[in-house]
């Protein structure tokens, strides 16, 4: 009789393992099936604002690549493009790479826009690192700098599949070693002095476009 029981235990404790590892996949198969994947393509154009010497220059575009993970979070690859000459004398100046990669908060959905402004409108927020390549317009050369950036995306969503925004970043370049009119800002002659702080601030319109099967979801859902 006792082997009879203890077979009949063991076939127990197997089925309850079973049980429960198919609990686990079905509840698996379940999340994986949500729509919470969302990949976007943005650009926009506008203008920067440079540090030192200041200067507006409204040749400012950006595109980038988003991921959503879920309804809160995300990342994002982006690329900016700024052009800056000075007004006293065009011949000054600089262009200006930044490619950035950045983290994505859905504020929007944490403050519960949604209800207090419009189903259609949100708000999302980004910060991350890069590098940035700053090139001067008279002597040639090219500073290498590395980036920390942050700012705003409010969205008016104008489809499934598309949304207008307003970007709004702050950069902070380290290891700068040219200012924005490409000229070194204690001796212009050398390029080989101590590298410095620099920063600017841009600002531009455009459009998300959606796609894959989940649209827009994840900012709206």
């Amino acid at each position: 009789m006792f082997p009879t029981v203890f077979y009949n235990y063991i076939i127990y404790e197997r089925m309850k393992k079973l049980l429960s590892l198919s609990a686990l996949l079905l509840s698996l198969s379940a999340w994986c099936q949500k729509p919470h994947d969302q990949y976007s393509l943005e650009a926009g154009y506008g203008m920067g604002i440079s540090g030192h010497p200041t200067t507006v220059g409204f040749a400012h575009y950006e595109v980038g690549f988003r991921y959503m993970v879920d309804e809160f979070w995300g990342i994002k690859f982006d690329f900016g493009s700024d052009s800056f000459r000075m007004d006293d004398n065009p011949e000054l100046g600089s262009d200006y790479k930044r490619y950035s990669f950045q983290g994505v908060h859905n504020l929007g959905r944490t403050l519960n826009i949604a209800n207090t402004a419009g189903s259609n409108i949100n708000l999302l927020a980004h910060g991350g690192l890069g590098y940035s390549s700053l090139t001067s317009v008279t002597r040639g050369g090219t500073d290498n700098i590395g980036n920390v950036i942050i700012g705003l995306t409010p969205q008016l969503r104008l489809g499934k599949s598309l949304a207008l925004t307003l970007d709004t970043s702050y950069i902070l370049n380290f290891t700068q070693h040219y200012n924005f009119d490409g000229q070194h800002p204690a001796r212009p002659e050398h390029t080989s002095l101590k590298s410095f702080t620099g920063h600017l601030f841009t600002a531009s319109v455009g459009f998300t476009f959606y796609f894959g099967k989940n649209g827009s979801d994840a900012d709206w859902r």
